[in-house]
């Protein structure tokens, strides 16, 4: 009986030392008793990482933060940019020309980039969804619609643009001619009721693509058990989208609704294209651009309405980081 207890303790510690020695091999790290410590990666590769890692945080350091700070800089002062013009010190006049009539345009610029922000984000979002609740299957055409969904993201801004300012056309586009067998007429971009709903239109069309592949991700990722379960229990497809659907999207809603915030926020070379700010689509990214390079050749107040842009978009993004992470939180604790 002693004996028999005995081969059982030391097959079950042959079988613990065997589960440890493949549990070792599995993390890299298994070594030889007595022998030194095993490496995951060679001096040269741990090397290389390293002065790529250097190298990327150059470039980002020269050809982002120095800018950045340069802007800063020269919002501190008159900066023009035209030969032979003089450049001084001005401290926080630009920054307290944002706020009084000295410099009109800043607060209703500052209204029209909310009212664009949340117009994009909301209808980008809600079209992704449905979009990608259609594209997530594996047939030949729901293949062909993602390439062609994603394919405005490969065009290009300027491109995106002419496309739309040719439909849109007044005198001769598709979208006139079809106002005229009706009767009607409309300056369309150049309209100031509907062009910026126009601007948001186009600038969904342009980034719905990335949108419904990062939902059509968080889609696959959901057990089809799931689904399953809920259909014999007689589950709707509303309810199912309402209940199941959109709270397992939780990550995936979370970077579909900061690139659409950070994105329209910064948005201004879509609206150049299509408007160049006219008719009641000035955002700030649009104010800061033609401060800068317009007419007035103000570079000094250019750089100052950028800077309250980068602190209204923290201002914005940073409350919403929290809160989404917040909710993935509860809804998979």
């Amino acid at each position: 009986m002693a004996d028999g207890v005995t081969s059982l303790r030391l097959a079950s510690g042959r079988g613990a030392a065997t589960a440890a020695a493949r549990r070792r091999r599995r993390s890299g790290w298994a070594r030889r008793p007595g022998s030194a410590p095993g490496r995951l990666l060679s001096a040269g590769s741990s090397w290389t990482m390293r002065l790529g890692l250097f190298i990327g945080l150059a470039v980002y350091f020269v050809f982002g933060i120095l800018p950045a700070l340069a802007n800063v800089v020269v919002s501190l002062t008159n900066y023009s940019g035209l030969a032979g013009s003089t450049t001084s010190f001005s401290g926080l006049s630009n920054y307290r020309a944002l706020l009084t009539t000295e410099r009109p345009g800043f607060m209703s610029a500052l209204f029209t980039t909310i009212f664009f922000v949340l117009g994009v984000t909301a209808a980008q979002n809600a079209f992704g969804l449905l979009l990608a609740h259609r594209l997530q299957g594996g047939r030949r055409v729901d293949s062909v619609l993602r390439v062609l969904v994603f394919l405005p993201i490969v065009l290009g801004v300027t491109v995106v643009g002419l496309i739309w300012i040719l439909i849109f056309d007044p005198s001769q586009g598709p979208a006139s001619s079809l106002l005229s067998a009706f009767g009607t007429s409309s300056a369309f971009f150049g309209a100031s009721g509907i062009a910026l709903p126009l601007v948001i239109g186009v600038q969904i069309w342009q980034n719905l693509g990335f949108t419904t592949l990062v939902f059509i991700g968080g889609l696959k990722s959901i057990s089809p058990e799931i689904y399953e379960a809920a259909s014999m229990d007689g589950v709707g497809r509303w309810t199912r989208l309402r209940r199941i659907s959109l709270p397992l999207l939780a990550p995936a809603m979370t970077i579909n609704v900061l690139l659409a915030v950070i994105g329209s926020f910064t948005t201004y070379n879509l609206i150049y294209i299509l408007t160049d700010g006219q008719a009641s689509t000035m955002t700030l990214g649009m104010l800061s651009f033609n401060s800068a390079f317009g007419n007035s050749a103000d570079l000094g107040y250019g750089a100052a309405v950028s800077v309250a842009l980068f602190a209204a978009t923290l201002i914005v993004a940073m409350p919403l980081v929290r809160f989404l992470r917040m909710r993935e939180r509860r809804i998979f604790s």
